[in-house]
């Protein structure tokens, strides 16, 4: 009896020390998304959901508004393992894999279904691969619909390249815009995110270009005069996970956490894909600006046909190539 008892005491102990220890496994989630952005809201809902799901045993602590540094520098530290999970743009990632920038490519694609289609198919995974093979860095989902991305301008009225032929437009940081503005005739000019609003209200530059949901949420529309619904580039995001951290986790805990980040992704394009539209509309109300709703689309896309080379010479041109041959099985269907 005496041995029955101290086995069940032992059992109990142990087990005591396996839930506390699942209990204690906290995952650290930095983004550089700010409050009353839908992303930080359905990243917060993510961990809470994965939290209940896992009954306790996974937590993940959220860190937004870049506590913990902006987005290529969270990157690094995903890669790293100082955080495990962060929210990055594929341009942001291409730093690392220059091919997956590709998805970026100026009037690459028709459709919001098409341009998915194809990132979650065989022509972008090695891009994928190399993330994890040479960066320890794993998706958690490939897609985070941000939106299409336009141009507004003080009060050029842009229809054609040749109504941008020498117009300095404010590009991020990132060799594919640099280039487009550029094949347009535009006079590419790098300025930080956060210094946008600022460059437009003093001109030092004549636009800038991004989601209309941005446009709308960082109220650009305000020191602007022109949008022009140009839909030139797609801004898509994903979740990336430290791949040693994603590891140490039990198989049932993986399933949960894709799961989720998968179920977020999803929500996260229907919301985004609505306010799009409505905030549109909003930016239409204000009177502040003179929407063109049909710019010639391609006019612009013929010029980005001598650009792609150059691109892809970044990018390796087999994996472009791969990348246009997807897009034209797909479209031949």
């Amino acid at each position: 009896m005496r041995r029955i008892a101290l086995a069940a005491a032992v059992s109990v102990v142990v087990l005591g020390q396996s839930v506390a220890g699942m209990a204690a496994t906290t995952l650290r989630f930095a983004h550089a998304n700010n409050t009353g952005e839908i992303a930080t809201d359905l990243y917060a809902d993510f961990a809470r959901r994965v939290g209940e799901r896992s009954n306790g045993e996974l937590t993940i602590q959220v860190f937004p508004g870049e506590q913990l540094g902006k987005e290529v520098e969270l990157l690094q530290q995903a890669k790293a393992g100082a955080i495990d999970i962060t929210a990055s743009s594929m341009p942001t990632a291409s730093t690392l894999v220059p091919s997956l920038e590709m998805p970026s490519a100026p009037f690459l694609w028709r459709d919001w279904n098409e341009a998915q289609a194809i990132i979650l198919s065989d022509a972008m995974q090695p891009a994928f691969d190399e993330l994890a093979e040479q960066h320890n860095i794993v998706p958690l989902t490939k897609i985070w619909y941000w939106g299409w991305r336009n141009f507004t301008f003080l009060e050029t009225e842009v229809r054609e390249p040749s109504d941008m032929v020498d117009l300095k437009l404010r590009v991020p940081e990132a060799p594919v815009w640099v280039e487009m503005v550029r094949a347009f005739g535009g006079a590419p000019t790098p300025i930080p995110f956060g210094e946008v609003y600022s460059a437009l209200q003093q001109k030092v530059v004549d636009g800038q270009e991004n989601p209309i949901p941005t446009i709308y949420s960082r109220k650009f529309y305000e020191v602007q005069g022109v949008l022009s619904m140009t839909r030139h580039m797609l801004q898509n995001n994903m979740i990336l996970m430290n791949q040693a951290s994603f590891d140490r986790l039990s198989p049932e805990l993986q399933r949960i956490l894709l799961e989720e980040a998968q179920k977020a992704s999803a929500l996260n394009t229907f919301i985004q894909q609505g306010r799009e539209t409505a905030m549109l509309e909003d930016i239409r109300a204000s009177g502040r600006v003179t929407i063109i709703d049909q710019p010639d689309r391609e006019a612009f896309g013929a010029l980005m046909q001598d650009a792609y080379p150059k691109m892809a010479e970044r990018w390796g041109q087999e994996n472009f190539k791969r990348l246009q041959e997807a897009v034209a099985a797909l479209r031949a269907r």
